[in-house]
């Protein structure tokens, strides 16, 4: 379903809903997770290992959900799941426009939680395939426009070859007829 190699970042304070979350995403699609307890925690691992998704909880003790959302968004582009206990509709309404893919109030069905995880690291995936393409399309556009360049001065190089030989060819036919001319005389 999804691939392996797809990383999670689980930012939940409470050391039991962190379990019950590992094991549940584990189950279903064998993530790698990174746990931490706070925004500052998330951030800092974030910045030097990027995930493909962030399961955030909106209260935590440092920051709240929209400021761990808005600085992971300048981050990159990963897709945010926040989940709150008591969030208000502007709170859900500001995160979506953050960029937060789903804010779930608690409590949730797990099933909700794992849908929503398992379409974002699909969608991402996808991403990541629709850019490595997009950068192996740049690559072979740029080898071949320099190679049409190379082409091109190659091809330069031969006609300017073949106008000075045709240069030198009509000099020395123009000498030999005036040679001829001369010898004529």
């Amino acid at each position: 379903m999804t691939d392996q190699s797809q990383k999670v970042l689980l930012v939940e304070p409470d050391a039991v809903l962190l379990e019950m979350f590992v094991e549940t995403l584990s189950r279903r699609f064998n993530p790698h997770i990174t746990c931490v307890v706070d925004g500052a925690s998330c951030l800092d691992v974030e910045m030097v290992d990027p995930h493909d998704l962030v399961i955030a909880e909106f209260d935590l003790a440092d920051s709240d959900g929209l400021t761990l959302s808005e600085r992971l968004t300048a981050l990159s582009d990963r897709p945010i799941i926040l989940l709150a206990d008591n969030a208000t509709r502007d709170d859900a309404a500001e995160a979506m426009r953050m960029g937060v893919r789903d804010l779930l109030f608690k409590p949730f069905p797990m099933e909700q939680l794992l849908d929503t995880a398992e379409r974002l690291l699909r969608e991402r995936a996808l991403q990541r395939r629709r850019s490595a393409k997009y950068c192996r399309m740049r690559q072979l556009v740029r080898r071949v426009v320099s190679e049409r360049r190379d082409l091109n001065r190659r091809v330069e190089l031969v006609c300017r070859d073949l106008v000075g030989a045709q240069r030198r060819l009509v000099h020395r036919v123009l000498a030999i007829e005036q040679r001829a001319t001369h010898q004529s005389n």
